[in-house]
């Protein structure tokens, strides 16, 4: 029996699920009003929240975490939501400090937006953080600040101010969040985000998020939603099959659900047998122009270095085609094998007279 293709790991699956579900307004709308201060949630004018461009993250970062920017009316201007999402199990100590610097990069381009502005909007900074142990660093910037008795007294008028609004899904934990307000697929990602590689947390807390994940199957949306949890779920949890991650959503949902779940573990199967028939073709189009390579140049050259052979069995298809065509050009093996190409030989190159006599 052949064996399964092996999952090609998302770049960031913490990431894709977030910015796919709470780029959609409804369900961003749902995690706002969950984590932010009653107050601000009654003055927020909803209907006209929308998706902000662009993103503050150093890109050198992006592997941590990363972020959405959500902006809303209220009063007789906007608020803006900068959302970051971490991506890492560890609990960064000085993560306020860099939410200050994607704050002021987020007003800086707002100014320059908008040059006419004498006052800045207001800026809400939420964090999403799972880790094995919570958030355990501090939550307001100027409690960064190495200072301390009377001086620390003194500095604090002169030190930014601001907290940030973490939503803690580690545990199973949601912190300040107020559940009612979420949605059933906003629910169900945070749910997920939280027990992120623990197979047995996966496993044991399923009913957690039952009655929402049943809804969310049965929505007109259910089964886009199923394949991106599904594509979360089989990343993060990469010791569980399919079948068995398919099986532990199945005990928690009722038989519409449970279908919809059956139809979508059909096709990643179809899909992923193709693939294999697929990569197979591929390989074994490679290994036949690796071979014709390698005796075309054994041919011309005589015996091939080892780095050479070696290289050659190891290279894609794509690149084998590229070779293939320096073969008959090319001086040595090495300069088949070259990124740049056949480099020319010296006794082609002119000479500093010849080029002196042309000009």
């Amino acid at each position: 029996m052949p064996k399964p293709p092996r999952r090609r790991p998302l770049a960031s699956p913490h990431d894709a699920l977030f910015q796919w579900t709470f780029s959609q307004r409804e369900h961003a709308m749902g995690l706002l009003k969950a984590a932010l201060p009653q107050p601000v949630v009654a003055a927020v004018r909803w209907s006209s929240l929308r998706i902000e461009k662009g993103s503050f993250v150093d890109r050198a970062l992006r592997s941590r975490h990363s972020d959405l920017v959500l902006s809303a009316r209220m009063g007789a201007g906007r608020i803006y939501f900068h959302t970051i999402v971490e991506h890492q199990r560890d609990v960064e100590a000085l993560m306020v400090f860099r939410m200050g610097l994607y704050m002021m990069r987020l007003w800086e381009r707002i100014t320059r937006d908008q040059p006419a502005l004498t006052e800045l909007p207001p800026i809400m900074p939420v964090l999403i953080h799972h880790s094995h142990t919570g958030w355990t660093a501090a939550t307001a910037f100027q409690d960064i600040i190495a200072a301390s008795g009377p001086v620390r007294a003194a500095l604090l008028p002169h030190i930014p101010c601001f907290e940030l609004r973490v939503v803690d899904v580690s545990g199973g934990r949601a912190g300040d969040v107020v559940e009612e307000a979420l949605t059933a697929l906003g629910k169900v990602v945070l749910w997920c985000l939280s027990v992120s590689g623990d197979d047995a947390r996966l496993e044991r807390e399923i009913g957690r998020v039952a009655a929402a994940l049943d809804e969310v199957l049965r929505a007109p949306s259910g089964l886009a939603a199923l394949e991106a949890l599904l594509r979360y779920l089989l990343t993060t949890h990469e010791r569980l099959s399919v079948r068995k991650i398919g099986g532990i959503l199945e005990k928690a949902v009722g038989p519409l659900a449970q279908e919809a779940i059956v139809t979508e573990l059909d096709e990643i199967e179809r899909r992923g047998r193709a693939q294999g028939r697929a990569q197979g073709r591929a390989q074994g189009r490679a290994q036949g122009r690796a071979q014709t390579l390698l005796e075309v140049l054994t041919a011309r050259f005589g015996a091939l270095p080892a780095e050479v052979s070696t290289r050659i069995l190891a290279a894609d298809e794509a690149t084998l085609v590229t070779w293939t065509a320096r073969v008959l050009t090319a001086p040595t093996p090495e300069d088949v094998l070259g990124d740049d190409g056949p480099r020319a030989s010296p006794a082609r190159r002119p000479t500093a007279r010849k080029r002196a006599r042309r000009t």
